[in-house]
């Protein structure tokens, strides 16, 4: 298994987390809303995590976009503190999605 698989895997998993948490403890539809499209776009780098192994270019592509879209998703809700529940998911894609981009 190479590191960008591990490190992507962990980024996704970690979002999905964080988003079952925010939407559970949301106080408003705004930031349900986030949580769901931050979970949408966390197991859209549990894809790419998963094809990295393969088509490595891509799925450096699919991470680099999911931890894009959850970083400019979640201050939509009004609220730019859930962006600080997001950051090490955020970090953490996109860090595998450089892995890819060098590999």
């Amino acid at each position: 298994m190479k590191r960008s698989f591990i490190i992507g895997v962990t980024g996704g998993l970690l979002g999905i987390v964080t988003a079952i948490y925010v939407i559970f403890s949301a106080r408003s539809p705004d930031m349900i809303l986030s949580g769901v499209q931050a979970a949408l776009f966390s197991s859209l780098g549990l894809m790419g995590a998963a094809i990295a192994n393969r088509e490595t270019r891509f799925a450096g592509w699919m991470l680099l976009s999911s931890a894009v879209c959850i970083m400019f998703s979640v201050p939509l809700a009004g609220t730019v503190y859930l962006l600080y529940w997001y950051i090490p998911t955020i970090v953490l894609l996109g860090c595998a999605a450089v892995l890819c981009f060098l590999a």
